[in-house]
């Protein structure tokens, strides 16, 4: 079903009752097939009707002298009329609009067997009459679809099958084991209106994902880019504006001062707010932060914390189903080593790195294939404790996997260069240190 009601009427009837009617259900979010609206230069007028008339939920029919006289009208209740026959249901709506018991018992005497609207009562009363058939108060979907358009989707009625594919996605994104990037909280709460804003944030949220892996919007994106990202989407922004610290765990580079666009108050707010429960509550994990990890970006000092504490945040963020993981490891190395970090402040891209190469858990991804070549992996994971020799045959395979990273980065920079700036950082060395600490 495309749409929640088709309004069959005589033209004659438009400017009196039908086009107001129409207009009144259409502020009220309801999916109204009216061919004023609906019907485009070009269209077939036989062909568009039957879809209108096989793709809405409900038939609202305008019975007045001009209805009756129309061999056009008559052919569209028609068509109603077999639907209700097939479908075994009442989808039909009647309005006697300038029409009585007698008058409609004359064109049709099974129509007087349904109970009918009076067009005399007004058009806001019988839109509200409409209305508690087309969206029931107590149907989350209808509070869900009501949702959806006012951030201007054009939703399909609530008897669509998309509906029951919106729940179960519900229920995914609820589930521990939910893993995509820029994953806000949904509505709480236990009424139907909580439940329905519930399913119609699962398909926002869906929505502005799919755009964020599409687009490739994650840590080592430009502010500006990611700030245009967020402004694009009307529901995307308003929950940036609800949960800045959803946005701090994703976009780590709008912390940075000077990059933190319409979100600069709401960030020095939550570092505040950091820095004062850390002072209440130290944490032990980090004895000598002043405030959470997530905002030390915000900080000169960095909030106490060492690179490795900003690298690993950087990175995974909150971690588990909150992971701002979105790239390998060896990927935001080279990244780091790139031209294309050069937008970064000298002292966050200093730190970034130092932090990368304390962590030294990209290792790990030499015994992963197709990341790195397997002869330069068993050459550095196999060694023992030996100073690495970076033969010319070791630096093209280096390379060469630098190359492959810059490739799945989409970042023209030159391969030998930024393998060059690996290698005068010391990365392997730095792995060997760590190794030898976990050792201990």
């Amino acid at each position: 079903m495309q749409h929640d009601v088709f309004i069959c009427h005589a033209s004659e009837d438009k400017a009196a009752l039908v086009r107001p009617l129409a207009e009144s259900l259409r502020e009220q979010h309801i999916d109204v097939w009216y061919d004023e609206f609906s019907l485009k230069v070009g269209d077939s007028l036989r062909q568009a009707i039957d879809r209108g008339l096989a793709g809405s939920r409900y038939g609202v029919v305008v019975l007045s002298p001009a209805f009756f006289a129309k061999p056009w009208t008559n052919w569209e209740l028609n068509g109603l009329v077999s639907r209700v026959i097939h479908e075994k249901r009442s989808l039909l709506l009647p309005i006697w609009h300038g029409v009585g018991p007698e008058e409609v018992a004359q064109f049709s005497p099974s129509l007087t067997d349904i109970c009918a609207m009076q067009s005399k009562n007004g058009v806001d009363a019988l839109c509200t009459e409409l209305l508690s058939v087309l969206r029931p108060s107590d149907s989350p979907l209808v509070v869900a679809k009501a949702e959806l358009q006012r951030f201007g989707w054009d939703a399909p009625p609530i008897s669509d099958e998309w509906w029951l594919d919106m729940v179960e996605n519900q229920n995914e994104i609820l589930s521990p084991t939910w893993r995509r990037p820029w994953l806000f909280p949904l509505p709480g709460g236990g009424t139907s209106a909580d439940r329905g804003r519930s399913i119609a944030w699962t398909a926002l949220q869906m929505t502005w994902q799919e755009n964020a892996d599409r687009l490739d919007i994650c840590q080592t994106t430009r502010p500006e880019k990611v700030l245009a990202f967020i402004a694009r989407d009307p529901a995307l922004a308003e929950a940036c504006r609800l949960h800045p610290d959803v946005v701090a765990n994703y976009a780590p580079q709008l912390v940075i001062p000077g990059f933190s666009g319409p979100y600069d108050a709401a960030f020095d707010r939550l570092l505040l707010e950091s820095e004062a429960r850390l002072r209440k509550q130290p944490d032990s994990r980090y004895p000598n932060a002043i405030c959470e990890k997530r905002y030390a970006l915000r900080r000169p000092d960095f909030g106490n914390h060492t690179p490795l504490d900003i690298a690993d945040k950087w990175v995974n963020g909150l971690g588990g189903q909150d992971s701002a993981s979105h790239r390998h490891l060896t990927d935001y190395i080279v990244w780091l080593l790139s031209m294309d970090s050069k937008w970064l402040p000298d002292r966050v891209r200093t730190v970034l790195t130092e932090g990368m190469r304390a962590w030294g858990a990209w290792d790990l991804e030499l015994i992963r294939p197709g990341i790195w070549d397997p002869v330069l992996a068993k050459e550095i994971y196999g060694r023992d404790r030996r100073a690495m020799r970076w033969t010319r045959s070791l630096r093209q395979r280096l390379n060469d996997v630098v190359g492959q990273s810059l490739a799945r980065l989409g970042v023209d920079d030159n391969a030998s260069q930024v393998a060059q700036h690996f290698i005068e950082n010391d990365f392997i060395g730095a792995r060997d240190e760590v190794l030898r600490l976990r050792r201990r």
